[in-house]
């Protein structure tokens, strides 16, 4: 039986430990270095640029889909679009960098095994678990709120309609962050240490993402071998595909989860 007291007791020491530690700086910085940099880079003018007949085509282009880029670069507020768009793109490597070293290390150095006299596997499986995703979910709400005002200061819109579509582009994010922390959870459970679960996670992640592309002509669900396959639901942000989404997202979370606790769980500590 989980103890739901002592899960929370452990995420918060995680957490709080994640903040100071390089495990958590190793993320932390990368990630709000590289939003300031976007953020200072774009701004009225890249609105403009996106909204203009060349953006369009450029738009229209990258995503594939002519009405999808008119809908998120016209219909909607083009700078939270554009947030949506680099956030889904670089999010699998800035989880990796958050959630490589969840159990690798102490694992490795036989730290678990006090730890594991007061808790169970599962408990601290999924405690690490929760702690990179509240990490993760602090994050992304900062820079959504970043977000939210630069379009806000730039009328794009009302701040009713530009607040609802932060908060999809939220949900979207952290959803679709999920299954990339249960992957590292996978990797990092049978990793001897950090450097080689991010090492193994992206090679691993490169791996799957060569293979849906070499058999996709043949086969062509096996895009959705990973969760990158769905981008284009993402993208086009309804409340049916939004619900979509967070179904299928929950799905791949699941099994990563699953395949890293049965891992984890016949781990010699």
């Amino acid at each position: 039986m989980l103890n739901a007291l002592r899960i929370k007791q452990l995420t918060l020491f995680d957490f709080y430990h994640s903040l100071t530690s390089l495990k958590g700086l190793v993320f932390i910085i990368p990630y709000f270095l590289f939003w300031y940099l976007v953020f200072d880079a774009t701004g009225e003018h890249t609105v403009e640029v996106l909204q203009s007949a060349q953006g369009l085509m450029l738009s229209s282009w990258l995503l594939d889909d002519q009405e999808l880029a008119l809908q998120m670069f016209v219909d909607r507020s083009a700078s939270l679009s554009l947030y949506l768009l680099i956030a889904v793109s670089v999010s699998p490597f800035f989880i990796m960098l958050a959630a490589n070293n969840q159990y690798s290390s102490d694992a490795n150095r036989g730290a678990f095994r006090f730890i594991l006299t007061r808790t169970t596997r599962t408990e601290l499986f999924l405690s690490r678990f929760l702690s990179v995703l509240l990490l993760i979910l602090i994050c992304t709400l900062i820079t959504s709120i970043w977000a939210l005002s630069r379009a806000y200061l730039q009328n794009e819109d009302t701040l009713l309609t530009l607040s609802l579509f932060t908060l999809e582009t939220f949900i979207i994010i952290i959803f679709y962050s999920l299954p990339f922390i249960a992957f590292m959870s996978m990797v990092s459970a049978f990793a001897k240490s950090g450097f080689a679960a991010l090492f193994l996670g992206m090679m691993l992640y490169v791996l799957l993402i060569i293979i849906s592309l070499w058999l996709k002509p043949d086969i062509s669900y096996i895009s959705y071998l990973i969760p990158s396959a769905m981008k284009a639901t993402l993208f086009d942000v309804s409340y049916q595909n939004i619900i979509l989404s967070v179904l299928a997202l929950s799905c791949y979370t699941l099994i990563y989860f699953l395949c890293g606790w049965y891992l984890f769980k016949r781990r010699d500590m």
